[in-house]
């Protein structure tokens, strides 16, 4: 039961809280929305957001799941399938890892779109 209460009762308790503080009245509307709007604008990036947004990982030393959860931050769709073929493919220097990837991922009918997302997160040194 307690475990019942912790796994349903958090969530809707942060929740109600988030809720709460977007509908006050006071007549100060905009200080209560600013922490809001920063959490929602630095928890969420775009499909195809800066690299600079979303920070650059080196896929010749991150795990495959920090490169997922990069490509998770960029908006990448089946980031899980990508860093896979990714991390499969190394390793990169910076003069080949656009052309190798271009060729590689090309095989599985990448969009240019999530390519260039991917690109812009990988940084190997």
């Amino acid at each position: 039961m307690t475990k019942r209460i912790v796994q349903f009762g958090i969530p809707v308790l942060l929740a109600a809280g988030l809720l709460a503080g977007c509908g006050s009245n006071d007549g100060d509307t905009a200080q209560s929305a600013s922490p809001t709007m920063s959490v929602v604008v630095s928890s969420t990036v775009a499909p195809g957001g800066s690299a600079a947004e979303v920070g650059q990982v080196d896929p010749n030393t991150a795990s495959q799941s920090q490169i997922q959860a990069a490509f998770e931050a960029a908006g990448v769709s089946n980031a899980g399938k990508w860093a896979k073929e990714v991390t499969e493919y190394g390793p990169y220097s910076p003069d080949t890892i656009s052309d190798t990837l271009t060729k590689e991922l090309g095989k599985y009918g990448i969009d240019e779109q999530t390519l260039n997302t991917i690109l812009s997160v990988l940084a190997p040194q």
